[in-house]
């Protein structure tokens, strides 16, 4: 059977594999408009096929399922960062979600500041304003009244996704064994919804197992060992380049306008986030976080 080596230690391949689980977290936001069921069945949908990408994975790599507080703790936040965006962006626009879910780099930082009292350095917090500062600009005329509630669960799905980055530095913590819960839970939580669904076409089975093994399964395995080699406040700005992708995908596919706002929007993030990177793989011991 195929080994693959449990741990990245290399700061530079930690990145990529960070870079790689934004580019496949990205592909959710023109998926899930596809698909036409409610938000829950989606869920619970692609949840089932993540379940699977990741019990394969953990097989692999010989990592047996704990099961203890710390794991359910990062369980339930796992999966509300999971169903709460997958809500938020059935109840608003992709553009909407993503920049609201992108909120989790300032709530990293300040967990990090107030529960593990670890300041964070000047660098990480330029870089996050100016990253920010870059989502507003990109999303400014995307941003409505219109769709509140989706609006505030991608805020909450940005708040479980920042909890999400430090699983595996909680103690007790276990990222892979946290995911086999939140995708039981996502399941669960789905299957009411998808009892009632009609419509099962061949094109709705293929996006769903693509949502499911791809965009969520392959995406938090690259995501996990990223977070073996780069700190989580690096691996969260690093995946600043979601928020870029994710509406681009989205206006492709889904005829989701972007201006020239947006664009110079996108400069700021993908300037920000790569800059920031490449500091931490030349002098990954200044970053405090």
């Amino acid at each position: 059977m195929l080994h693959i080596q449990p741990r990245v230690t290399n700061p530079a391949v930690g990145t990529f594999y960070v870079i790689l689980s934004a580019v496949f977290f990205s592909l959710g936001g023109f998926m899930i408009k596809l698909v036409p069921w409610s938000s829950l069945s989606v869920s619970g949908g692609r949840s089932f096929f993540s379940l699977l990408t990741l019990l394969i994975y953990m097989r692999l790599i010989n990592h047996r399922f704990r099961l203890n507080p710390a794991v359910i703790f990062g369980g339930l936040w796992s999966a509300s960062m999971s169903i709460t965006f997958v809500c938020a962006t059935k109840m608003t626009s992709a553009a909407n979600a993503i920049i609201l879910q992108f909120t989790h780099p300032v709530f990293l930082i300040f967990i990090l500041w107030i529960f593990y009292h670890k300041k964070p350095d000047r660098r990480a917090v330029v870089t996050c304003i100016i990253a920010l500062a870059g989502i507003v600009c990109f999303f400014f005329d995307k941003i409505t009244p219109g769709g509140m509630i989706g609006n505030m669960l991608a805020i909450i799905s940005g708040l479980s996704y920042a909890i999400m980055f430090q699983m595996k530095k909680m103690k007790d913590g276990d990222f892979e064994s946290s995911l086999v819960i939140c995708y039981i839970i996502s399941i669960i939580v789905g299957i009411p919804s998808l009892t009632k669904e009609t419509v099962f076409t061949p094109s709705i089975l293929v996006l769903i197992i693509l949502l499911g093994a791809v965009q969520t399964g392959l995406a938090t395995i690259c995501l996990s060992r990223g977070l073996d080699a780069v700190s989580p406040v690096t691996a969260a700005l690093t995946s600043g380049i979601e928020p870029v992708l994710n509406p681009v995908l989205a206006a492709i596919v889904c005829g989701e306008s972007i201006g020239p706002l947006s664009a110079a929007g996108g400069i700021l993030v993908i300037g920000s986030v790569l800059a920031y990177s490449l500091s931490q793989i030349h002098h990954p011991q200044r970053s405090h976080a």
